[in-house]
């Protein structure tokens, strides 16, 4: 196959941003800056100041060969070289541990075509360890929305939240973190008169346009939504008894689960005050349509509860399914994180969502690759990782970075080191590549052509607006390569040009049945076809067209028995063009007097033997009991599980301590 990061170029291509989910559209601009161009996700065709910048990111230090470990060096070698070797071990692994040692790790920076032949490869050499960190990020909100109504994916379009009377936002900061979409649909529908709800424990830019800002104790997300629910289902007003009884099965169990409950013990232990609960309720008995909006804020809940079920169970109870204005929408961080699960990597879903369990779903696939994908589910990211030198003895990581995970950094050194074999795919060098036996130069998003969905589940094309530096080669390209030399299928990998991997991605994936790539549109369009706008009118994508209740949350307490809790916003890495914004730690005044902290004076955050310094500000914004940190400032205290934190001025902590 050709290498097609350079079918088409000119100040005239329009692409896809390659930073975060909105699926802004873009072309070339002045000097280096790209210009938007108007279309669903951003209908004035304005940019975010990282958008104006997205073909701006190239940076200096590209790897432009491959590269071998040599000695413990790592020299520059051919192609056919880097390829030879990466075929030696993963022969020998297979061959003396099964195909089950080998792991495939993809990223939400790859296009669909891309994350599709990655699960594609592993699946055709006899494994399901293959998973992408997009699956991750929003795990209990994607798993709510496939037991309970089908897809796991947001079921509405960004254009329906015009007809929201309610817009729930929770766990999120759409107005930083996804600021034309909040800027385009969810700032003029509530110039238009709809109520914006914000729920998070610490205030920020989306809370200042909120109408109500309720304000619970971190992982508290789910008894506050059941506490709505049982308000509602008490006054009786807002329940859509039609909805219920002629779409939904399970009410009944929910209903009995729910009536025991102590409002005044759920509040208390949430933190929420009274009056702002029974506004809410008010809010909600009026409206004719809600909207829930939630980021990976929620994914935090107290142990043993569910804060995106929670959500569901209110969103059904109120008939908030199947039309403009209604729904559940997940705000996707990364440009393609729908994508790479939509396209099968996940260690449990082949394309389309189908589980591996499924023997029709698995003979689907082996119609058109020529061999069936095994049928026990593979090891999640985590697991594999944890795999690493023992079960695991070979892993092909593609555009991801797995040694900056969320643990113990001495841990994660040791099981990239205890790898047979580890093979990375990327643009620089970083933290995993110093571990990597074989290190493989890809394209960027500006330089290659494919396929973005966005976080409305909308298909769209991506076209190269540069040229990628010589020596470097196409995901898709390498992929093809190594399928081509890894499989006993060498033709399944063979393809005229990335048309081909699409069309074939929607012949094995119901979610994109009916699409092709001649017929996509600049524009692209939503799955499946046929339902732009809202998922769900007549049916749900369960059994019996049904949804299903779920029942109601644990009684969770986030009693502090040492500390504040610790809340975090996105890592710096979500994005490849965020800039390092001035990471302070943000306190209540409360907790900041009782510490003698006075404002930007600077302070140490620690946990156990772990701290990091920084600068306090000082913010009624934040909840009593609670600090707000960058997670690029946090990360050594994520590394450690911290969810409690001890912050004092600087003068009174021993700087030995700090790491």
């Amino acid at each position: 196959m050709t290498d097609q990061s350079s079918d088409k170029r000119g100040d005239d291509v329009e692409t896809v941003c390659p930073l975060c989910a909105v699926g802004c559209r873009l072309q070339p601009g002045s000097g280096s800056r790209a210009r938007g161009v108007a279309g669903p996700a951003n209908p004035k065709g304005r940019l975010c100041r990282k958008g104006v910048e997205a073909f701006d990111g190239r940076p200096d230090d590209r790897l432009t060969e491959p590269m071998v470990r040599r000695k413990g060096e790592l020299t520059p070698v051919s192609w056919e070289a880097a390829y030879n070797r990466i075929s030696e071990h993963v022969q020998r692994i297979t061959d003396e541990r099964g195909p089950d040692a080998l792991a495939f790790l993809g990223a939400p920076h790859c296009t669909n075509e891309e994350n599709y032949l990655l699960q594609k490869l592993a699946r055709s050499l006899g494994t399901n360890n293959v998973d992408n960190r997009a699956r991750l990020c929003h795990v209990s909100s994607a798993r709510a929305l496939t037991d309970r109504v089908g897809w796991p994916a947001t079921t509405n379009s960004l254009a329906n939240l015009s007809d929201a009377d309610v817009i729930f936002v929770a766990g999120a900061n759409p107005a930083e973190r996804q600021p034309v979409a909040f800027n385009s649909f969810i700032r003029p529908a509530v110039g238009a008169g709809s109520t914006l709800i914000h729920v998070d424990p610490v205030g920020n830019e989306t809370t200042r346009l909120a109408d109500i800002h309720v304000a619970p104790r971190p992982g508290m997300d789910a008894l506050v939504f059941d506490l709505l629910s049982g308000r509602l289902l008490d006054d009786g007003a807002g329940v859509d008894r039609g909805f219920v009884s002629e779409r939904t099965r399970g009410f009944e169990a929910f209903e009995a689960s729910m009536a025991d409950r102590d409002d005044d013990t759920m509040r208390r232990a949430a933190g929420v005050d009274a009056d702002i609960v029974n506004g809410v309720v008010d809010r909600l008995a009026a409206a004719n349509s809600v909207a829930g909006l939630v980021g990976t804020g929620i994914e935090n809940s107290a142990e043993g509860t569910n804060a995106s079920a929670a959500l569901l169970n209110l969103l059904l109870l109120t008939g908030n399914f199947g039309s403009s204005g209604s729904g559940l929408y997940i705000l996707r961080g990364l440009a393609n994180e729908q994508g790479a699960t939509d396209a099968g990597c996940a260690p449990d879903r082949l394309p389309g969502h189908l589980p591996v369990t499924d023997e029709a779903a698995r003979r689907r696939v082996a119609s058109e690759w020529g061999v069936e994908p095994p049928r026990s589910p593979g090891k999640t990211a985590k697991e594999l990782l944890a795999s690493f030198g023992s079960d695991v003895r070979g892993a092909l990581v593609v555009g991801e970075n797995p040694a900056i995970s969320k643990r113990d950094p001495t841990w994660l050194r040791e099981r990239l080191d205890a790898l047979d074999l580890l093979v990375v795919v990327d643009l620089v060098s970083n933290e995993t590549t110093r571990h990597a036996d074989v290190v493989l130069p890809a394209a960027s998003g500006i330089e290659k052509t494919g396929t973005f969905t966005n976080l409305e589940r909308r298909i769209q094309p991506v076209r190269p607006v540069t040229e990628p530096p010589t020596g470097v080669r196409s995901d898709l390209t390498i992929l093809t390569d190594l399928g081509k030399r890894l499989t006993n299928h060498p033709e399944a990998f063979t393809y005229a040009d990335v048309s081909m991997v699409f069309d074939e991605l929607c012949r094995v994936a119901p979610t994109h049945d009916s699409f092709s790539w001649d017929t996509l549109g600049p524009e692209g369009a939503q799955w499946p076809a046929g339902e732009e706008g809202a998922l769900y009118r007549e049916r749900f994508e369960t059994a019996d067209g049904l949804a299903v209740f779920g029942s109601a949350q644990p009684l969770a307490t986030s009693e502090l028995r040492d500390g504040l809790l610790l809340v975090t916003g996105g890592r710096l890495s979500d994005s490849q063009q965020d800039r390092p914004s001035p990471g302070h730690v943000r306190i209540n005044p409360t907790d900041a007097a009782t510490r003698d902290i006075e404002p930007n004076q600077t302070v140490v955050i620690s946990h156990e033997e772990t701290a990091v310094r920084t600068v306090a500000d000082i913010d009624e914004n934040v909840r009593h009991g609670t600090v707000f940190l960058p997670a690029s400032v946090a990360d050594p205290l994520l590394r450690r599980d911290a969810t409690t934190v001890a912050v004092e001025p600087s003068a009174a902590h021993t700087p030995e301590h700090e790491r």
